[in-house]
């Protein structure tokens, strides 16, 4: 018997009425087909249908709550993609018959239907926008005060590179699409990649994200840095929603199994201690410190065997003032560091002990730590001593 598929209902995290909202979870849940038809469609049709004819005429911009589609590089901005991105979208149904189709012209987005003599399309009303974030700059001169959503797809990246300084770019392209009104909501969507993110370092979201399961959402508050007359901050609240499983599986297999059938988190095989941490001795520690992840590295020794391994571990305590420390932050003191192969520190022992760290030569506590330390720390792992 086929077992019953849980799709995702954006209805929840709608409901708190964030500013900014991060949807993340597993792939082929439904999370874009909630946020294209309820964010996107249903927002936009509903501001259309309380209009007149004769108020649709006069193009009232103020009244007719379009959506901008983002993506990250302009390749994903295509005709023939944003059109199939609305495929799985009943438009038919949706307005009574009125239209068929979605068409993109112009990086404009409309409702439309196909015309039974020419077979070409129609094109009707204009209902959102798409653009690249890759060109944010671009829009700056632009007016999108019709716009009240931005809905940015794809924001955790798996392969692909970030943008230098995405966040930044991000907020750039909000405060153009916004300009002061303060009603723009802005909805990213992704799938459960990798926690190395530059939204979640950037906007200090990585004690929920490590904290959050699936089902979980959370609010929070986050300074502007702005203030009223009266002295109170001006606040933006993120809406940071870890969807719940589907409950069936992709049926794929390999070693991100997890990751496309469950939802969990991708991470990639990684060796794991060969015996109980028990049966080793700790001779040393060191920290790492990057991109607000933190782990312990501790250089045991096998008690049977003398055999001397490196153990990384994440770690959420506050640093020792004695323990030397790896990491992309700035700082003056000298236990940090910035490369674990090239420390300003003179010392022959602590150059020995630094030499033994190499790839073969490191084990994790389980395969995500082992995927997050790999992607946050800035600085090659040696292979061979």
């Amino acid at each position: 018997m086929a077992k019953n598929i849980e799709h995702y209902l954006i209805d929840k995290i709608k409901s708190l009425n964030a500013d900014i909202n991060l949807i993340y979870g597993e792939r082929s849940n439904g999370k874009s087909y909630q946020v294209k038809h309820v964010i996107a469609l249903d927002t936009f049709l509903s501001s259309y249908n309380r209009l007149s004819k004769e108020s649709l005429l006069t193009e009232s911009i103020n009244e007719l709550k379009r959506f901008f589609l983002l993506r990250r590089f302009e390749v994903e901005i295509k005709n023939n993609f944003v059109e199939k991105y609305f495929a799985d979208v009943d438009i038919k149904r949706l307005t009574n018959g009125e239209y068929t189709t979605i068409d993109v012209y112009r990086k404009e987005i409309y409702l439309a239907n196909i015309d039974e003599k020419t077979r070409k399309l129609k094109r009707g009303i204009k209902i959102g926008y798409v653009g690249s974030l890759s060109t944010e700059q671009n829009y700056a001169m632009q007016s999108y005060l019709d716009v009240y959503n931005i809905i940015f797809e794809e924001f955790m990246v798996r392969n692909s590179p970030y943008l230098q300084n995405e966040p930044d770019k991000l907020m750039n392209f909000y405060s153009t699409i916004d300009r002061k009104r303060n009603v723009v909501k802005l909805w990213l969507v992704g799938n459960s990649i990798s926690r190395v993110c530059p939204y979640l370092t950037d906007w200090g979201l990585m004690d929920i994200i490590k904290k959050q399961k699936q089902g979980d959402i959370s609010l929070i508050k986050v300074p502007t840095g702005d203030f009223r007359e009266d002295g109170t901050s001006i606040d933006k609240t993120i809406a940071i929603e870890y969807c719940k499983s589907s409950g069936t599986s992709s049926y794929v297999i390999g070693k991100h199994a997890n990751m496309l059938n469950k939802g969990e988190w991708q991470s990639d095989p990684q060796p794991n201690l060969k015996k109980s941490y028990k049966e080793y001795k700790r001779l040393y520690m060191i920290g790492f410190q990057y991109q607000s992840f933190k782990f312990l590295g501790e250089l045991l020794k096998d008690k049977e065997t003398k055999e001397v391994i490196w153990f990384i571990k994440p770690y959420d305590d506050i640093w020792k003032d004695n323990i030397l420390i790896f990491s992309d932050e700035v700082n003056q003191k000298k236990n940090y560091q910035r490369n674990i192969y090239d420390v300003t520190i003179n010392s022959n022992r602590l150059q020995n002990i630094l030499n033994t760290f190499r790839e073969s030569n490191i084990f994790y506590a389980n395969d995500l730590v082992g995927t997050d330390f790999k992607q946050a720390i800035d600085f090659s792992i040696r292979r061979w001593f």
